[in-house]
């Protein structure tokens, strides 16, 4: 079972959902798939919503419907020891490239809108030093953490649409269809990578104190983040579309703001903004971090700082040898495209098929238990005068 420790609240769960699902697909993949799909990167990011909540419901179900054993403890009981270890160490190796992923998208941002002419070696120290303190750390510091900064987030989130819907003639988002169907599915799969977070709450099962509203506060929450994200897509589009060959990766943050408000803004105040809602991005990248460290030990049982340091400094010197960001997304389009689409649907399946495993082990030591205490109270009774 589930130490107490290790446990967390509906209202973190709902936190978690919220910045799983928003963060890092508003970085940039609004942005690569307008430069790859023009208009119709509409229709790719809804079908990528759409899939997404999807397996939100399956992990949702797999955590209410779980018998409060971790993930790794039912593989185990389903699969055996080493089919544990060997799947553990799979999912750790794909956080880790996660993180490389989103560690990139940091850079993009700061080097774009903050520090153009900074080394990237110097203000990266902090980025990774978080990360390493986020894999060393509980379940439950974890949901803390995201629900104490979930109201900053919101704020920020909010702030940023209005002030970049109150400009923008979405009318520009028309017409569709320019790329076709077809193309259109293809570019949803080369950027596999930079969605299926919800994957993370795996490292959560078995242990979320269930309530009546945790399957409704899980779905709304991920339905807000979906939300977000469609409208901020749409506001790009508008913004961009017939000038999507010539952005910059990272100007889908200032760049719409400048647009939408005639580039009249004072003390940029939306710069602001957004550096706050940059938060959900460093919680992201911790739940990452804590995920592959999770499964990492579950596979060989090491202590978690030990672990941790040596995830962040790896990842520091990763960072360093990687030449461009360009470079860093050719990699995991042609490299890990098509395992990621596989894995966001996987690792639901896995969830739900583990849980629900547990569940009727549980159902029947429960009976057995029932049918023991039956059988000694009737001989009981069968002694009496």
């Amino acid at each position: 079972m589930v130490s107490t420790e290790k446990r967390i609240s509906t209202s973190q769960m709902f936190a978690l959902i919220f910045i799983l699902g928003m963060s890092l697909k508003m970085m940039m993949l609004p942005v690569l798939l307008l430069k790859a799909a023009g208009r119709d990167s509409v229709i790719a990011l809804t079908v990528i919503l759409l899939s997404e909540l999807v397996c939100l419901v399956a992990i949702v179900a797999a955590v209410v419907l779980s018998p409060g054993l971790s993930f790794p403890e039912l593989l185990r009981g389903f699969a055996g020891k080493w089919t544990s270890k060997i799947v553990c160490m799979l999912f750790s190796l794909f956080f880790v490239f996660k993180l490389v992923l989103l560690s990139g998208e940091v850079r993009i941002f700061f080097s774009e809108n903050l520090f153009d002419d900074f080394h990237w070696g110097a203000y990266a120290l902090p980025f990774f030093a978080l990360i390493t303190v986020f894999g060393m750390g509980t379940a439950r510091a974890l949901g803390r953490t995201a629900q104490f900064l979930l109201p900053f987030i919101f704020i920020a989130t909010v702030l940023m649409l209005v002030l970049i819907g109150g400009g923008v003639d979405f009318t520009e988002v028309l017409p569709f269809g320019e790329f076709g169907v077809r193309n259109t599915l293809s570019e949803t799969v080369r950027y596999a990578m930079w969605y299926g977070d919800y994957s993370a709450l795996i490292v959560f099962l078995g242990s979320v104190k269930r309530s009546k509203f945790t399957v409704s506060a899980s779905i709304v929450s991920g339905a807000v983040a979906s939300a977000v994200v469609l409208f901020f897509t749409l506001g790009l589009t508008a913004s961009f579309s017939n000038v999507c060959n010539v952005i910059r990766f990272g100007q889908n943050v200032t760049g719409m703001s400048h647009y939408a408000l005639g580039n009249v803004m004072e003390g940029r105040f939306d710069l602001l903004m957004f550096c706050v809602w940059m938060i959900s991005v460093f919680v992201k990248a911790g739940i990452f971090s804590y995920t592959s460290v999770y499964f990492f030990r579950s596979a060989v049982p090491l202590k978690a700082p030990a672990v941790s340091l040596a995830l962040g400094v790896i990842l520091y010197f990763v960072s360093m040898l990687t030449p461009s960001a360009t470079g860093l997304h050719t990699f995991m389009m042609n490299v890990f495209a098509v395992p990621a689409l596989v894995l966001q649907f996987l690792i639901p399946a896995f969830m739900l098929t583990v849980a629900l495993a547990g569940r009727k082990k549980q159902f029947k030591r429960d009976d057995r238990k029932y049918s023991v205490a039956d059988s000694d109270k009737g001989d009981g009774d069968e002694t009496q005068p």
